[in-house]
């Protein structure tokens, strides 16, 4: 196996081409209207595509949850609070030697932004 790339469905694409680029720092790797593909710049192997729903109806979204290792989970914290973005669990030290906080992209898919506690 050489990668997994999670796959979510979104109602306005251009919300989640802003959210993954401005505000999870990704670059678009390719862009075909109905599909994005968003990979990180420093993995290129770490990847999302978000897919239009063409279906025009709402989506649970609620089975669907990532978890993204960052540097620096502070102040990511921080940029997400200053940019209203939906913090669904506040940042914690969680026993296992993770400090985290889970916030929603703008199809409702939750994100567990973690970091490593040295």
């Amino acid at each position: 196996m050489h990668r997994i790339v999670p796959n979510i469905y979104s109602d306005d694409i251009e919300k989640s081409k802003k959210f993954y680029t401005d505000f999870m720092g990704m670059e678009l790797a390719m862009d075909m209207e109905w599909i994005l593909t968003f990979v990180s710049k420093e993995n290129r192997t770490a990847q999302i595509s978000v897919f239009q729903n063409k279906e025009n109806k709402p989506l649970d979204n609620s089975a669907i949850f990532l978890s993204i290792e960052v540097n620096d989970i502070d102040n990511w914290y921080e940029r997400a609070k200053k940019e209203n973005i939906a913090i669904v669990y506040p940042i914690s030290n969680e026993s296992w030697g993770v400090r985290r906080f889970f916030i929603k992209d703008p199809n409702g898919v939750t994100l567990n932004l973690l970091s490593h506690i040295n």
